[in-house]
């Protein structure tokens, strides 16, 4: 089954927040739902520009890309050179599809949120959080992002090594999402068995696989 149809995602906005895998999985969102209307990428936060499809500043330069390609980013740039939100009107609705990157991970596979995150469009119809199966029997200090914040939500020291349960205790208590994403379960043996525990905490649904062997499922 493809991927939007687990995540259950709808025309119209999606936030996309967590960390181990979030970049890759808009890209799969868009390749599968470009099949079925225009799609456009954003950020609310600072993203690096996708160099894999037409880019737009100005909302005349997001329709001129949209008449070559159903999938088309936008945004403007930073003075660091990484893109943050489009500055012109209604790009929150310019696409059947806008799948937004809500918050940054630092490539970690884990992460505690801060107080001003995630930046979530007011527009949104769902959100989607990605969790990445490489942080489990990892300590806290290396695979979470914000370990200072990640261990009192976990109630553990920052050398504690994550688990099943624990992640998906912080996880509950951060909340704010429809529907938890797993990636990186290609790394686990039984990978079924040992993320139970994240359906058995969470109050959504759960779907777990490998964005970069193109396998997923529901847990």
């Amino acid at each position: 089954m493809e991927l939007w149809k687990l995540l259950d995602i709808r025309p119209g906005l999606t936030a996309v927040i967590g960390s181990g895998g979030k970049t890759s999985l808009l890209r799969v969102l868009a390749q599968e739902l470009s099949r079925r209307g225009s799609v456009l990428l954003a950020t609310t936060t600072h993203i690096m520009r996708p160099d894999w499809c037409p880019f737009a500043e100005t909302e005349a330069a997001l329709r001129a890309a949209f008449a070559r390609s159903p999938i088309a980013c936008a945004g403007a740039f930073t003075p660091e050179g990484k893109l943050t939100a489009p500055d012109f009107p209604g790009w929150q609705t310019a696409a059947d599809f806008v799948l937004v990157e809500a918050d940054g991970s630092r490539r970690l596979p884990a992460k505690a949120h801060a107080p001003w995150e995630p930046v979530l469009p007011p527009e949104r119809r769902r959100t989607v959080c990605v969790f990445g199966a490489s942080a489990l029997g990892k300590p806290i200090r290396d695979a979470a992002h914000r370990p200072e914040l990640y261990a009192p939500l976990a109630a553990a020291s920052p050398d504690a090594v994550i688990t099943p349960v624990m992640a998906a205790r912080v996880l509950a208590a951060e909340s704010g999402f429809d529907v938890l994403f797993i990636n990186q379960a290609d790394v686990l043996t039984g990978a079924a068995a040992q993320l139970r525990p994240f359906a058995d905490v969470l109050p959504c649904p759960v779907v777990y696989g490998s964005l970069a062997r193109g396998a997923w499922r529901s847990l």
